[in-house]
């Protein structure tokens, strides 16, 4: 209860300066460093969200609202965001999926854990589940990156180079990103502060020169097993209304496709009202997504008596905002193969 009360002092506004700020949820050592995990909800599985580069965990604020209230949820900074403490380095995929190994261990709270990443976040989440998936019930990646991406775009007829070719350099930075404005103004002057911090900007930095081994180090590790997988692609485009954005955008879903072959037991939904920040711009959605994952898991393991707030068909008390379904195979229990015929409402006139 106290853990709760000190995020809804910090939304609104209460604290202070967050550099003053006593952390609202614990930190935990995970060798020789601590990182910041705050936790509400009851129930299991338990879901995760990793944002995206330079990302921060506030962004799933709505979304930590609309799932809370099905199952446990659990926020974190990954090491020199937040209240986190720095890592080592590099900073790459490889070392931030140990450190939230570490932390989930650590963590009292019993898995399986359902990931959810962001963009880049979305390469930690699929490293993890690669390599712990007697830990992940399920995986949601949110406009995620893909592991060929930074080739793919750099390749002709594109000539578009979205990474550096080395982990050593200088990034230069301009002015920060302005908060989403979805955000409560008590938050966006906390997202801006701590962006403004040199650690920040030194992690930023770090991971996006890290980003092509991040992507290396996924695509050398093992295939995802068979844990179900929903992919939310952004509708909104983000490249120019001309013949060379319409080849991006192209490429773009034709990456998210290939996310959501990875499992044999997938959702692929197109966010129809939401640019790359799918989790801020249609949080829903997202809830709608680990409410989904939650009653697979539920249901294909006889449920959780033992559970607080345990129930089945939980994703019906979550509202299911504007998207495409472009593929459904998502299953009940891989073992038994018993589908979920109405995983979602269709839009009118789709088929069910």
């Amino acid at each position: 209860m106290h853990k709760l009360l000190a995020i809804l002092l910090l939304l609104y506004g209460v604290l202070s300066h967050a550099a003053e700020q006593t952390a609202p949820g614990l930190l935990i050592d995970v060798g020789g460093y601590r990182l910041h995990i705050a936790c509400e909800g009851y129930g299991t599985p338990t879901v995760v969200f990793d944002a995206g580069l330079g990302g921060h965990a506030f962004e799933w604020r709505a979304v930590v609202e609309r799932a809370r209230e099905f199952t446990r949820v659990c926020t974190y900074d990954r090491a020199g965001y937040g209240w986190s403490d720095n890592g080592p380095l590099p900073r790459t995929s490889s070392v931030i999926a140990n450190e939230l190994y570490l932390l989930l261990t650590a963590l009292d709270t019993d898995g399986p854990f359902i990931l959810a990443g962001h963009s880049y976040g979305g390469y930690n989440m699929q490293l993890f589940a690669r390599r712990y998936p007697y830990l992940v019930a399920g995986l949601v990646l949110v406009d995620s990156s893909h592991p060929t991406q930074v080739e793919r775009f750099r390749a002709p007829p594109f000539n578009l180079n979205t990474a550096p070719t080395t982990r050593w350099g200088m990034v230069k930075f301009g002015r920060a990103p302005q908060p989403h404005p979805s955000m409560p103004a008590a938050l966006k002057k906390l997202v801006r502060e701590q962006m403004s911090r040199w650690r920040t900007r030194r992690t930023l930095a770090h991971e996006f020169l890290g980003f092509r081994d991040s992507a290396r180090e996924l695509r050398d590790a093992q295939h995802l097993a068979q844990i179900p997988v929903i992919v939310l692609s952004r509708g909104k485009r983000v490249w120019p209304t001309d013949t060379r954005g319409d080849q991006l955008e192209h490429l773009w879903m034709e990456m998210q496709t290939e996310l959501a072959g990875e499992s044999p037991y997938a959702a692929h939904i197109v966010a129809s009202n939401s640019g790359h920040q799918i989790h801020l711009d249609q949080p829903g959605l997202v809830a709608y997504a680990a409410a989904v994952l939650t009653d697979i898991h539920r249901l294909s393991h006889g449920g959780d008596p033992g559970a607080e707030r345990q129930v089945l068909g939980v994703r019906e008390s979550v509202d299911f905002e504007a998207g495409i379904w472009l593929r459904d195979t998502l299953v009940a229990s891989p073992g038994d193969q018993l589908p979920l015929t109405a995983v979602a409402p269709w839009d009118a006139g789709s088929p069910n």
